[in-house]
């Protein structure tokens, strides 16, 4: 088994061993809690297709809590955790991968970006332009382009639905323009843009939900655009609604039972599909199947960082169910062997919220804070457990006080402190104490330097 020799948070000499032997740089930007960066760990770059890539390529891994990761991530422009970006030895950005395709389907499209001719900025602007005709892997990248995580490198200030569907339009390759098709749809819902016609779309898309070899090949997009699309192209209540959920809910049981997946795959398809029990698609017997499934999944995972994916997502989906008790016990048995449990502690502040139980939730906060390691999380757990405190016991002015204080001197600390996700820490923190009515000579402070260093 080949090992893979990543530069460990020293951007300085992975891009100097990338100018000398000029081949790419493959950067990876994540945090040990994170569960997506954990099934990377644990699915794709364990793979032997991937670590017979690296040959190819520079490895750096970026890690948020680093000294110096923000101010790295500033420059690279880095935020969300994970992010995965193939640059040119000379730092020229090549193209940002989506984190959530299926471990095979990412090394070849890693592959296609480390071939490529043209960046993804290129190949967009001609696409937009009409000035030169694309080839079909440009059309393969602009379509496997982790849109999400863009940080405006390529899009800038173009409107992200109309240049999709500008795209979609344009688009030559039949496998490309479908996905093209589903990122434009997505971003109109979200944008809350009108004038799609629903029919034609939804009878398309059924489609593609009805052909297996497209649900797997669309299996990042079948899983995380299936609420959100049924929501949108469809009215509540409608039969429309729950024909079309029903589709959807078909090719997530499909994806569900594909053994050639993960696990934690496998886990993402269920949970989308038992929230579509709530979108008009039932689900037989849920409690029992939901149980049955997590059990199997628990007991089949031991390493560390898959262990810490799966358990995520089996919470989630009981708790989706409405197991709330079920997602209470199964997080509450982990925290004593997961590598990252003040993760879990947040989701436990979740679940009580749901309950309609504040004063537990203000208290998975504290702990959360309390257990969180490295400066760049601590930042993020404290702005969450000070929100927590604002929203929900705006009267205990000591507590907030308190937390007020130790979040000053734990900056004072921080190198850079307001550099990218702590920036966005901060301006939260700013923003929270600014509407608080309470008075305390520490939150003052803090609000004023939070919002002085958020700029």
């Amino acid at each position: 088994m080949r090992t893979i020799a990543w530069f460990e948070n020293d951007a300085q000499a992975a891009f100097a061993q990338a100018r000398e032997t000029g081949r790419p740089l493959f950067l990876y930007w994540g945090a040990s809690w994170c569960p997506p960066c954990n099934r990377l760990k644990s699915g794709t770059f364990a793979r032997p297709d991937f670590a017979e890539l690296a040959e190819s390529f520079v490895s750096l891994h970026v890690d948020g809590d680093a000294a110096g990761a923000q101010q790295i991530a500033a420059q690279y422009k880095l935020r969300s955790y994970p992010t995965l970006v193939v640059l040119r030895p000379d730092g020229t950005e090549i193209a940002r991968l989506p984190c959530e395709l299926a471990g095979g389907l990412f090394v070849r499209t890693l592959g296609l970006a480390l071939r490529a001719n043209y960046t993804v900025a290129q190949s967009l602007s001609a696409a937009l332009s009409r000035e030169r005709p694309l080839s079909d892997d440009e059309w393969r990248m602009l379509s496997f382009y982790s849109w999400d995580t863009d940080e405006h490198q390529v899009l800038k200030n173009l409107d992200f639905a109309a240049a999709l569907a500008s795209m979609t339009r344009a688009c030559t390759l039949d496998e490309a323009r479908q996905r093209l098709e589903w990122h434009a749809l997505h971003a109109a819902a979200m944008g809350g843009k009108a004038g799609i016609d629903q029919r034609t779309v939804i009878a398309r898309i059924g489609a593609a939900l009805a052909d297996p070899g497209t649900v797997g090949a669309q299996m990042d997009l079948v899983i995380t655009y299936a609420v959100d699309l049924i929501r949108f192209l469809t009215e509540p209540g409608s039969e429309q609604r729950a024909a079309f959920a029903q589709a959807w809910a078909a090719a997530l049981d499909t994806l569900e039972s594909d053994t050639a997946l993960g696990v934690a795959d496998q886990l993402s398809a269920l949970r989308v599909r038992v929230r579509l029990a709530r979108l008009g698609a039932p689900l037989d017997d849920m409690a029992a199947l939901v149980r049955a499934r997590v059990a199997a999944a628990v007991a089949g995972v031991s390493e560390p960082a898959l262990r810490h994916v799966v358990i995520n997502s089996c919470a989630g989906i009981l708790a989706d169910s409405g197991l709330l008790d079920d997602a209470e016990a199964l997080l509450e048995g982990e925290l004593g062997r997961s590598h990252s449990p003040f993760y879990f502690m947040h989701t436990l502040a979740t679940t009580a919220k749901k309950r309609g139980d504040p004063d537990r939730a203000i208290d998975w906060y504290a702990q959360a804070w309390d257990r969180a390691q490295g400066p760049a999380t601590r930042l993020q757990w404290g702005a969450t457990y000070l929100q927590s405190l604002v929203d929900f016991a705006p009267h205990d002015i000591d507590r907030i006080d308190r937390l007020s204080g130790k979040i000053i001197n734990e900056l004072s600390g921080i190198e850079a402190p307001a550099s990218q996700r702590n920036g966005t820490q901060l301006a939260r923190i700013a923003e929270k104490l600014g509407a608080w009515t309470g008075r305390s000579d520490r939150a003052s402070a803090l609000r004023q330097m939070a919002a002085r260093l958020a700029g």
